[in-house]
């Protein structure tokens, strides 16, 4: 019985390279501007959370005036009767709710946030105002 010889090794097709070949210059600026665009996105994602930490924050009477008009504008929403320049409410929403949501408001949001939303038209524009 004859023992059958090793196969030779197949060679590996001539545009793949192998681990000592150096890439060539072209090759080298295609991954670098991967390298750019993959880095620019990472910044702008990591970006808005940094500038919303460093910005202004409100004061927590910007933000209880800012619920105040928050829960008058869902109120008319809901009571379209009321009409644009309806009375206040009796109650304050702002005034029941829990203290970590003022706290919230005044670690989360923004000064310019708060600003816009008290400058809305209305429940929806307020709402565009401070979502994140």
């Amino acid at each position: 019985m004859a023992i059958d010889p090793e196969p030779e090794p197949i060679a590996a097709p001539s545009s793949v390279e192998s681990p000592g070949d150096v890439p060539s210059p072209s090759r080298r600026h295609e991954v670098l501007a991967t390298l750019v665009i993959v880095g620019a996105l990472v910044a702008a994602v990591a970006a808005r959370p940094l500038v919303r930490r460093v910005a202004a924050h409100p004061t927590r009477e910007e933000c209880v005036t800012m619920l105040d008009r928050y829960a008058e504008e869902e109120a008319r929403a809901a009571d379209p009767a009321r009409g644009e320049k309806g009375p206040s409410l009796d109650e304050s929403a702002a005034r029941t709710i829990a203290s970590t949501t003022l706290d919230r408001c005044t670690h989360d949001l923004t000064r310019e946030e708060v600003t816009c939303a008290l400058h809305s038209n209305g429940a929806d524009e307020l709402e565009r105002c401070i979502s994140p």
